[in-house]
């Protein structure tokens, strides 16, 4: 090594230290929050890892966990929860009894399944929640007729779940219920569109089994805010603000004249009035057919499109279209697929587990992971 590099080597590492002593001086004055500030700020397109109490904007790309530890599933009408780190599975809720339809709460603490008899259908229903830290019960009824046939449930927040039960072909009913007072929130008949917990708002289209159909509409808590005006139009999706201020949905329209013509595609956007029960300032805007991704309004009221590649976001009447950077689900890695295997095969030695086993040709199905 010549003199000159000598001295940038020297140079460069009198630079680190200072840089350290700096850096130490920071987070004695400024403390913890203020530092995580500066290194956030210092590159914005940086991937944020925050811990369970870390609140961050809900455009930054966010990873809750780092690694999956625990799988929730079904097999054999049972519901089952697999832990990595103790190397076991074990089944949930009463053994003696079937179980399905699991799902797993948003914040990944709790599990909700439907106790049911193969043989003979219990009513009123039963549905349960499962603690996964402190393994505690609790048994809901449901006593809403319109939803005993339950086909679906889905969690809305981590204390609020909606219920789906079978009534004919194109009419379903839905019942939000609250895990805390076990109470039946709201409820309503025809195809949910959309549901927010704090205005209690719950906007849906009346559906009924009968020919001809009726016109493309949407609900508002049993009041009839928007009927289309075209013999062909089929509502797709229809979400509502947080606020309960503004209502958007997209819908498509067949050729009158010919069926095998393109189909037209629309975002519908328009202002809910104070009275609740009507809508303002509808405004129709042509979109394309490949549009597709969840709808949702964001916490300024913007609307926009999720998908899996792209997000679409309203723009002066246009829908922009940029890569979609928000993170995506965890997945597990090969070791930890062969891993699971392995504990399966303990389990039930009578599926013949290896690691080629297709999960799903052993009846494990409804996977959770978290």
């Amino acid at each position: 090594m010549n003199i000159h590099g000598k001295k940038v080597n020297k140079n460069f590492k009198l630079f680190i230290i200072a840089l350290c002593l700096v850096l130490s001086i920071i987070a004695l004055m400024a403390g913890p929050n203020k530092i995580w500030k500066i290194i956030k700020n210092t590159s914005e397109n940086r991937e944020v890892i925050p811990s369970e109490k870390t609140e961050v904007n809900n455009d930054e790309k966010i990873v809750v966990n780092s690694k999956i530890t625990k799988i929730a599933f079904e097999k054999n009408n049972n519901v089952y929860l697999y832990d990595e780190i103790k190397q076991q599975i074990k089944s949930i809720g009463d053994d003696s009894k079937s179980k399905d339809i699991l799902k797993l709460s948003p914040d990944k603490t709790k599990i909700v399944f439907r106790y049911f008899n193969e043989k003979k259908a219990t009513y009123p229903p039963h549905i349960v929640i499962y603690d996964v830290k402190s393994e505690s019960l609790t048994d809901i009824v449901i006593d809403n007729k319109n939803v005993q046939q339950i086909i679906d449930m889905k969690w809305i927040d981590n204390v609020n779940i909606l219920v789906t039960g079978h009534i004919n072909p194109s009419v379903s009913g839905y019942a939000v219920y609250n895990i805390k007072s076990k109470a039946e929130l709201i409820s309503c008949v025809g195809t949910i569109r959309d549901v927010t917990i704090s205005k209690k708002n719950i906007l849906y289209s009346n559906t009924p089994h009968i020919f001809p159909a009726p016109k493309a509409n949407l609900f508002l808590n049993g009041n009839k805010i928007f009927e289309s005006n075209k013999d062909k139009e089929e509502i797709f999706d229809a979400v509502i603000s947080k606020d309960g201020k503004n209502i958007a949905f997209r819908s498509w329209v067949a050729s009158e004249k010919n069926p095998k013509d393109k189909v037209s595609a629309y975002l519908n956007i328009a202002k809910i009035n104070s009275d609740n029960k009507s809508i303002s300032n509808l405004k129709q805007i042509s979109i394309s057919i490949d549009t597709t991704g969840d709808m949702e309004f964001d916490n300024k009221n913007n609307i926009r499109i999720i998908g899996n590649e792209f997000i679409y976001k309203l723009e002066a009447d246009n829908l922009i279209k940029v890569k979609n950077t928000l993170a995506k689900k965890l997945e597990l890695s090969n070791e930890q697929i062969a891993s699971f295997k392995k504990v399966l095969a303990k389990i039930f030695p009578e599926d013949a587990i290896s690691e080629g086993t297709v999960l799903e040709d052993i009846d494990i199905y409804n996977i959770e992971l978290f």
